[in-house]
């Protein structure tokens, strides 16, 4: 997708993610919009499938519909404790459809710092995953939610979903009744800076869209291709590189959630060109890896982070498209081609 200045700021007018998912939904609702990589069952204990934006949309309407059972108020905060993986972007699109507003809470955060992300934003519901490696967030969200007055529903995707908290697989079905609220106005996303755990801070659905638009007028995504992230967070350039660029082209989404090495080989066969999402301080073991060479690599997204520093050796590719992103914060983000 490309667009000059003028053209990008009439094509985001009014756009937001549910119209861009009822599209999608509507015109190729049978093809891929997230996938597991084939290893996810090792670190999560969920067997690797894939939602196609047919499935997407419903999966999305129906939590929606559970979530807004809870009758909270219009922009209430919801908190997740997910890696940027399906649980994750399901939660995220159906918060924003019931007119919710989303914080993903780094994964490596303590409970002290966790308990204050979800106090500083008055968190009314928080949403998890079962396992993450030796993580269990549905454990610590059950502890949160004991100790943050506010916070009054606590819900987990996944079989092994501990006592206390809602199984949002199971209850998800029985929500499709539930009237979704007429929300006058979209609630925005909060982000928080992984490294130094500041933040909450509110972006705008066309935040997170403008900068997907800016990163793919550089890469050119088609729609034979996939976009692999090893990003697990969800500030602005998390989000922007990954789950928005890939509803913003249409494309499909693989996310690695915990990084391994042999998931990632997995993730780039297949005969499909790859747009793969990294963070900088990779790329020097990307360059010395036979990974580098690999011909389904079509692009390259490097997320250069504050405390980082560029080291060398560089790819040296030049069929293949180079993009940095720049992070100054959880909010702002600088996108350029080398």
């Amino acid at each position: 997708m490309r667009a000059e200045p003028d053209e990008a700021t009439a094509l985001l007018d009014g756009l937001h993610f549910d119209t861009l998912l009822q599209a999608l939904a509507a015109g190729r609702g049978y093809e891929p919009a997230l996938r597991d990589p084939p290893g996810r069952q090792g670190w999560s204990d969920v067997v690797p499938g894939s939602l196609s934006f047919g499935q997407l949309h419903a999966a999305t309407d129906r939590l929606a519909r559970l979530l807004s059972i809870n009758r909270a108020q219009p922009g209430a905060r919801v908190a997740i404790l997910a890696p940027l993986g399906p649980e994750a972007v399901l939660s995220v699109l159906a918060c924003l459809r019931a007119g919710l507003s989303p914080m993903l809470m780094p994964m490596h955060g303590n409970e002290l710092e966790l308990l204050r992300l979800i106090e500083a934003t008055d968190a009314v519901m928080a949403l998890g995953v079962a396992r993450v490696g030796p993580l269990r967030p549905l454990l610590m969200l059950r502890e949160l939610a004991v100790r943050a007055f506010g916070t009054r529903f606590v819900g987990g995707f996944g079989a092994e979903v501990p006592d206390g908290i809602a199984p949002l697989d199971r209850l998800m079905d029985s929500a499709t009744l539930h009237p979704l609220p007429e929300v006058e106005r979209r609630a925005g996303l909060q982000v928080v800076d992984g490294a130094t755990m500041s933040g909450p801070v509110e972006i705008s659905e066309r935040d997170v869209l403008g900068k997907a638009l800016e990163i793919s007028r550089l890469l050119k995504p088609m729609e034979s291709s996939r976009i692999v992230t090893t990003l697990v967070g969800g500030d602005l350039a998390a989000l922007a590189s990954g789950p928005a660029m890939a509803m913003l082209t249409g494309v499909e989404l693989l996310p690695l959630g915990l990084f391994s090495l042999g998931d990632l080989q997995a993730c780039i066969e297949g005969g499909r060109n790859v747009h793969l999402v990294l963070p900088g301080a990779m790329e020097p073991a990307l360059a010395q890896s036979r990974l580098a060479s690999h011909p389904a690599l079509a692009s390259l997204v490097f997320v250069q982070r504050p405390a980082g520093s560029r080291a060398l050796p560089a790819i040296d590719r030049p069929d293949v498209a180079i993009v940095d992103i720049d992070v100054a914060g959880a909010a702002e983000i600088s996108v350029s081609r080398r």
